[in-house]
C-alpha cells in the first residue's frame, strides 16, 4: 500500500495537536489572566514528533520495490523537495512581508537572530523566519539520508536503519551534541530516532511477519497508548527538552500508534471518515500557517480588552482560532498547495516516470 488513509488522518491529528499547543500560548498571552484551555494541551507539541514518525513510515512504504533502481534517488528527491519548498516559500515571503511592516509581530518570543538565507533554504543555523520551519530542516536531513539508502538493495534497508539509529544514539550518549556545529547538530539530533522508528514500523508492516500482529493486538495497543501513554508523557514531563529521553519515549509511543493503525487498515478493519482525511490533506498548510493565524486572532483579542472575570471570551476566541485555522487550511491548500503539487506531479511524470 502506498496510500495509507489512517496515517493521512493521523497527520491531521498531529497538525491540530500543534495548533492546540500554540493556542495555549496565545490564551496565556492575550486572555487577561483567566485560562480555559487545560495544561494537558502542552502535549500538542509532540505533534511534531508524530510528523517525524509518520514521515519515516511513509518514506519506506512508498519506496518498497524501488531500491537499487536507476534514477530512483533523483525521482525521490524531486518528490520530497517539491513537496516541501514551494508551499513553504509562500509562507516564508508572507512572513517576511509581516516582518518588514511590523517587526515585533514575527518571532518576538524567540529572542534569537533570524537568518533569512538559512530560513529560505531551510538550512541549519539561526532561528527560522517561519517559526515552525525548524522541523522542516530535520525532515530534509531525513530525506537526504534516505535518498542515499535508495541506491542499495532493499535487503540492506533494515541493517542500515539500525546502524543509523545506533550511531545517533551513541553520539548523544557520549558527546555534548549541543556544542556541535549546526549541521552536525541536525545530523545527530535525537529527532532522527523518531524518523527511524517510523521507518522500522514500515519495514515490519510491509514484511512477512506483519500478520502476527493481529487486529485484536492493534486495538489493545491503541487503548494502551490512550489510557497510559499520553498520561505518562504528561505526568513525567517527558516532552521537556529535545534529548534522547523525549525521542525514545515519544518515538516508541507514536511508533506503536502508527503500527496499530496501519495494521488495522491493512486488515480492512479501519474506515476513515472524510473529515479526518480532509484534515490530513490540509495538514501541511495548517502547520505552516497556523502561527500567523493564531497570532492575528490573539492581537485582535487583546484589542477588545479581555474580561479576566469571565471565560466566555476565552471560549469564543478558542472556537474562533480553531475555525480560522481549519478554514484557512482549506483555502491555502486549495489555492496554493494543491496547484503546486499538481505541477510538481506533472513534472515528475514527465522527467522521471516516462524516461524510465
Amino acid at each position: 500500500m502506498n496510500k495509507w488513509q489512517s496515517l493521512q488522518a493521523l497527520r491531521g491529528f498531529a497538525a491540530l495537536a500543534v495548533v492546540a499547543f500554540h493556542a495555549l500560548a496565545v490564551e496565556r498571552k492575550y486572555s487577561g489572566g483567566d485560562l480555559l484551555l487545560p495544561d494537558f494541551f502542552i502535549l500538542g507539541q509532540s505533534g511534531v514528533d508524530l510528523f517525524f514518525v509518520i514521515s519515516g513510515f511513509v518514506m519506506v512504504s512508498v519506496s518498497t520495490g524501488r531500491f537499487g533502481r536507476s534514477g530512483e534517488t533523483a525521482r525521490f528527491l524531486w518528490g520530497r523537495l517539491s513537496r516541501i519548498y514551494p508551499t513553504y516559500w509562500f509562507y516564508f515571503f508572507l512572513t517576511l512581508a509581516v516582518l518588514l511592516i511590523k517587526p515585533a509581530w514575527v518571532n518576538s518570543s524567540q529572542g534569537a537572530p533570524v537568518g533569512l538565507l538559512s530560513s529560505f533554504l531551510l538550512l541549519p543555523g539561526d532561528s527560522p523566519l517561519v517559526a515552525v520551519a525548524w522541523s522542516l530542516t530535520h525532515e530534509l536531513w531525513f530525506y537526504v539520508v534516505f535518498a542515499l539508502l535508495l541506491n542499495f538493495a532493499e535487503k540492506w534497508l533494515l541493517p542500515s536503519l539500525l546502524l543509523w539509529g545506533a550511531v545517533v544514539a551513541t553520539a548523544n550518549l557520549l558527546l555534548a551534541t549541543a556544542d556541535l556545529p549546526a549541521g552536525l547538530l541536525i545530523a545527530l539530533h535525537p529527532f532522527t530516532l523518531e524518523f527511524i522508528a517510523g521507518a522500522l514500523v514500515a519495514v515490519f508492516v510491509t514484511g512477512e511477519y506483519a500478520a502476527r500482529f493481529s487486529p485484536a493486538m492493534s486495538i489493545g495497543a491503541l487503548v494502551l497508548v490512550a489510557v497510559a501513554g499520553f498520561p505518562l508523557l504528561h505526568r513525567f514531563d517527558l516532552l521537556d527538552g529535545f534529548g534522547l529521553i523525549r525521542a525514545g519515549a515519544v518515538g516508541i509511543l507514536y511508533g506503536v500508534l502508527v503500527l496499530s493503525l496501519a495494521t488495522l487498515e491493512r486488515a480492512g478493519r479501519l474506515v476513515i471518515p472524510r473529515f479526518p482525511s480532509f484534515l490530513g490533506d490540509v495538514s501541511y498548510t495548517i502547520y505552516l500557517s497556523h502561527v500567523l493565524v493564531l497570532s492575528a486572532i490573539g492581537r485582535l483579542w487583546a484589542m477588545t480588552d479581555p474580561a479576566p472575570a469571565s471565560l466566555l471570551d476565552n471560549l469564543l476566541v478558542c472556537l474562533l482560532m480553531l475555525a480560522a485555522v481549519v478554514v484557512y487550511g482549506w483555502a491555502g491548500y486549495r489555492f496554493v498547495e494543491a496547484p503546486v503539487l499538481r505541477v510538481a506531479h506533472q513534472l515528475r511524470s514527465r522527467w522521471f516516470d516516462r524516461s524510465r
